[in-house]
């Protein structure tokens, strides 16, 4: 009699064990993961390193998408760096009210942030904490930097970004 209900309560113990990975593994087929999806860099080596300052940025064409990334270690010097700001310089071929729109990578404690400068390096304009676009009148034949930067970002944090921009 023992023999008998250790054989069901074996059976019925491997049965639900069986039932309960085949449930599982149709949920886990049924409900696609959750992954982020990077913006791809461009093939055009929009973001050329290093351009962490002005006298480095990369010339650029204002109306034209940018893609770059913010964040990877650099080796070089003593002990290397981390990239945490973009610079792009660009001439204004035309005068009129340019708009630059940025998505990207977000985290909890940082963002990614536009800036815009002068020809001299002084900034003219920031996007305000949080706001993915910036946009000022600028002047025909006048040079200018866009600037991206990611305040407060920790080391390691990556952001993979694509700036598109209009001009009106």
């Amino acid at each position: 009699m023992k023999k008998a209900v250790f054989s069901t309560l074996g059976l019925a113990l491997l049965l639900s064990t069986s039932t309960a990975v085949a449930s599982a593994q149709e949920a886990q087929e049924a409900a696609p993961a959750l992954q982020k999806e990077p913006i791809q860099l461009s093939g055009n080596g929009t973001d050329r390193e290093p351009n962490d300052w002005f006298d480095q940025a990369s010339e650029i064409l204002a109306g034209v998408d940018i893609y770059g990334e913010i964040g990877r270690h650099f080796d070089g010097g003593y002990a290397g760096y981390y990239d945490t700001t973009d610079y792009y310089k660009f001439k204004a071929f035309q005068s009129g009210w340019y708009q630059f729109n940025i998505q990207g990578d977000i985290y909890p404690n940082t963002w990614l942030r536009l800036g815009l400068a002068d020809s001299n390096g002084h900034f003219i304009r920031y996007a305000n904490d949080r706001e993915y676009s910036l946009g000022k009148n600028l002047e025909a034949g006048k040079w200018y930097y866009l600037v991206v930067e990611t305040p407060n970002a920790e080391l390691g944090q990556l952001f993979d970004y694509k700036i598109t921009s209009t001009i009106k």
